[in-house]
C-alpha cells in the first residue's frame, strides 16, 4: 500500500480550476519530486493533503494517507496527523514563525502537541541539529527576527521532523539557502529515505531532483503531463513542456 494516495483531484479558487484530475503516490522509502513552474499549482497539491485550504476553495477527489481517507477526516482527527504523521515546510518561513515566541519553543510547539512535554527540549534541539542548525542550543534560545533566511528555513525544516513523521512534504525547502547548507538539507531527505520514510518535494530547480528524487511528477498549469523515474526524465523526457524544463537548466 502507498504511503499517500491522490486520485483524480481538483481544486478550484473561486471560479479558477487550479487542480485537474492530479492523480499520484508516494511510497515509503522514497523521495518523489514535483517539478513545475510557479503558478502550476505545486503547492495547492500540498494545502490540499493538510487541509489547509481558504473558504473559498472547492475540492473534489481523494486524498488516503495509510490507507485512510484525509478529505473525510474531522478538523480534530486532521489536528492529530497534522505534524505527527505527516510533516510540512513552508516555502516562505518569516510567514509561519511566530515574532514573539523563541525558536526552541515553536519547534517544542509541535512535539508537546502530539507527546506532552516530556523530553520536547531534547527532541527539539536534536531537529534543530538534524536541519543543519549550527550551535543548536544557542539559537534554540533566539528569536526569528535573530536569524538569517537561511537558519528560518531550516527552524521550519526542524518544526517538519520534530515528530519523526513518516511522511515530510517540503516546499521549495533549499530556495534561501546557500550551496554548502542545501547539500546537508538534501542529505537529510536522503537519510529519511533510506529511514523508510516518504518525502515529497516540491522544486523548479532540476539540480534538486537529480540529487534526491527517485521519481518525478512534472505539473503544468495544474495537471500532470509527465511522471516517471529520475532516470526516465533526465535521460528521456516524453513532454516538450519537460524538454523545456530541462534546457532552461
Amino acid at each position: 500500500m502507498s504511503l499517500l494516495r491522490v486520485e483524480k483531484l481538483n481544486l478550484w479558487y473561486h471560479d479558477k480550476h487550479v487542480l485537474k484530475d492530479v492523480s499520484f503516490f508516494a511510497n515509503r522509502g522514497e523521495v518523489l519530486c514535483i517539478v513545475g513552474e510557479s503558478g502550476s499549482g505545486k503547492s495547492s497539491i500540498f494545502h490540499a493533503v493538510m487541509r489547509l485550504l481558504p473558504p473559498y476553495a472547492k475540492l473534489k477527489g481523494s486524498i488516503t494517507f495509510k490507507g485512510k481517507e484525509l478529505l473525510s477526516l474531522s478538523e480534530e482527527e486532521m489536528r492529530n496527523i497534522r505534524g505527527k504523521e505527516i510533516g510540512i515546510v513552508f516555502q516562505e518561513p518569516s510567514l509561519y514563525l511566530d515574532p514573539l515566541f523563541t525558536v526552541g519553543s515553536q519547534v517544542e510547539e509541535t512535539y508537546r502537541e502530539h507527546f506532552g512535554k516530556k523530553g520536547a527540549k531534547e527532541r527539539a534541539l536534536s531537529a534543530l541539529k538534524k536541519a543543519g542548525i549550527p550551535n543548536a542550543e544557542e539559537k534554540y534560545r533566539m528569536y526569528p527576527h535573530q536569524l538569517s533566511g537561511g537558519l528560518k528555513q531550516r527552524v521550519c525544516i526542524a518544526i517538519a521532523i520534530v515528530c519523526e513523521p513518516p511522511l515530510v512534504l517540503a516546499d521549495e525547502p533549499t530556495t534561501a539557502l546557500d550551496v554548502s547548507v542545501q547539500r546537508k538539507v538534501l542529505s537529510l531527505f536522503r537519510r529519511m529515505r533510506d529511514e523508510g520514510k516518504g518525502v515529497i518535494i516540491i522544486t523548479h530547480d532540476f539540480g534538486v531532483v537529480a540529487e534526491t528524487a527517485d521519481r518525478v511528477i512534472v505539473l503544468k498549469d495544474g495537471t500532470i503531463v509527465e511522471e516517471g523515474s529520475v532516470w526516465d526524465i533526465f535521460e528521456n523526457p516524453k513532454h516538450e513542456y519537460t524538454r523545456k524544463l530541462l534546457r532552461a537548466l
